[in-house]
């Protein structure tokens, strides 16, 4: 099989149709280059160059093998490209996992670095909670994940991306929507939706801490795993909601968010967890660009 060193050789005398010139081109003497050309003609089974006159030419198969050689050498030179771009990090893939909740605000903004930095990069998304997402991570099926916290896992690292604070999501008629703010003593007696100790154990702990602190005790739980749907409950005037202020993006009608007094000094925190020990470089390159954003 013909090497690209002898297909480059050819191309270069196919432009020059002078062997010395195509030679000092290439950097090479006269002797190699002729061996080349010699040992393309043997393995294409045909006489590329017509040596009968003065005049260098091409013959009818050198002609045609000059097109493909050209496209060949094309494709070499495009794939040793993008082979060079995975291996810097500049392309490839990489499969980035998020909580619903992720998505209202920080991962829109997210995707939108990643694409205006990294254009070449394959992004693949996929919505999980928490825990799926560790499993995930731990299986190697993901390269990021966007998650809450804590997260203490063995080659596991973390960075906090994003701090949102807490808002009181309210039913619009409900009398608490005609204030300002709300202070959480105000919401012993009232129907709590709240997410679920175990799909939502981040925000179930916060929420659930914040009423406990201030003494409140509603007159019911309801535990609810997706933000959009505890709003629809909220909507429904089945109760309320402590939920971070990103909401305000998919607030649906018949729901309004009030500041919650007391909760001041409480956020909800978005963390960013990876391998410690990486294997995909696309994934170096966007921990590196993340990093010099500041989105709380």
């Amino acid at each position: 099989m013909f090497t690209l060193v002898q297909l480059r050789c050819f191309v270069a005398v196919a432009e020059d149709l002078n062997l010395h010139r195509a030679a000092k081109r290439l950097n090479m003497t006269q002797p190699p280059l002729t061996r080349h050309i010699q040992a393309l003609e043997h393995q294409v089974g045909a006489m590329l160059l017509d040596r009968s006159s003065r005049a260098l030419r091409l013959t009818p198969a050198g002609q045609s093998l000059e097109k493909s050689a050209r496209r060949i050498l094309d494709e070499a030179a495009e794939a040793t490209h993008d082979a060079q771009k995975v291996a810097r990090g500049d392309a490839g893939g990489l499969t980035l996992a998020f909580t619903a909740a992720s998505s209202y605000a920080f991962l829109p903004r997210l995707i939108t670095l990643l694409r205006e930095r990294m254009p070449a990069l394959a992004l693949t998304l996929r919505e999980l909670t928490t825990p799926e997402q560790i499993e995930a991570l731990k299986a190697r099926q993901v390269d990021l994940c966007l998650l809450r916290p804590p997260i203490s896992i063995p080659g596991i690292q973390t960075m906090r991306v994003y701090r949102e604070r807490l808002v009181l999501a309210v039913p619009s008629q409900h009398d608490l929507a005609n204030r300002p703010e709300v202070n959480l003593g105000d919401l012993s007696g009232q129907m709590l939706i709240t997410y679920p100790p175990i799909e939502g154990p981040y925000f179930h702990r916060l929420v659930m801490g914040l009423i406990h602190v201030a003494g409140v005790v509603p007159a019911g739980v309801q535990h609810i795993t997706q933000t959009h749907s505890i709003l629809a409950l909220v909507g429904a005037g089945l109760g309320v909601a402590i939920v971070p202020k990103c909401v305000e993006r998919l607030l649906p009608v018949g729901v309004t968010l009030r500041e919650l007094g007391g909760a001041e000094g409480v956020g909800a925190e978005l963390m960013l967890a990876w391998p410690a020990q990486l294997e995909n470089p696309a994934c170096a390159t966007a921990l590196e660009l993340i990093a010099q954003f500041s989105y709380s």
